[in-house]
């Protein structure tokens, strides 16, 4: 399974959303850009990984990371959002499974916040969705948001996903235990 996955993202550089948006990879030419966007508590407290502050040196090391992985593993996990001028506004990106759970994956996503109750992630996940259950042998693909960011379950419920259950406890950040919600999207589910 795990080859049917690399040979699509290896070589999948550009996805059309529509609307002017679109996926692309992320390079360094990215950086001021991704380090603006993100230096925003927001990020911060609804995400497991988003540092506030969030520095250049922040996202210099997350391009790094992101580029080196797919080097090593020869497999895309992660994208940037664009704007119809290429400007970058947003990430999407899968955390795959391994063994008995490599039949799923669970997905992030942020957009930056000029760009919030626009409709526009709600699109690039309908899309982004499609497009992995129509490439890859994904059966279901999960995403975990804490408790509170109801704007984040707003967005799956749109893209079609479905709350699934309470996770207690799933998550520490700051030495304190987060509780989420767990929502999932089952192929041929729409």
């Amino acid at each position: 399974m795990v080859s049917k996955v690399r040979s699509l993202f290896r070589s999948s550089d550009f996805m059309n959303v529509g609307r002017g948006i679109h996926l692309t990879v992320i390079d360094f030419s990215d950086a001021n850009r991704l380090a603006a966007l993100l230096n925003d508590r927001a990020f911060s407290d609804n995400t497991c990984s988003i540092p506030h502050p969030y520095t250049l040196a922040d996202a210099n090391a997350f391009i790094a990371a992101v580029l080196e992985y797919e080097k090593q593993n020869k497999v895309r996990r992660d994208w940037v959002i664009r704007n119809a001028d290429h400007e970058l506004i947003g990430g999407i990106g899968l955390l795959y499974s391994h063994g008995l759970r490599a039949h799923r994956t669970e997905l992030g996503y942020w957009l930056g916040k000029e760009y919030w109750n626009q409709g526009v992630m709600t699109e690039v996940l309908k899309s982004f969705s499609a497009y992995v259950f129509a490439n890859t042998p994904m059966v279901r693909l999960e995403a975990h948001v804490f408790k509170d960011n109801q704007a984040s379950c707003r967005v799956l419920e749109k893209a079609g996903f479905t709350k699934e259950g309470y996770l207690r406890k799933a998550y520490l950040k700051d030495d304190k235990y987060l509780d989420a919600w767990l929502y999932a999207l089952i192929r041929n589910s729409r």
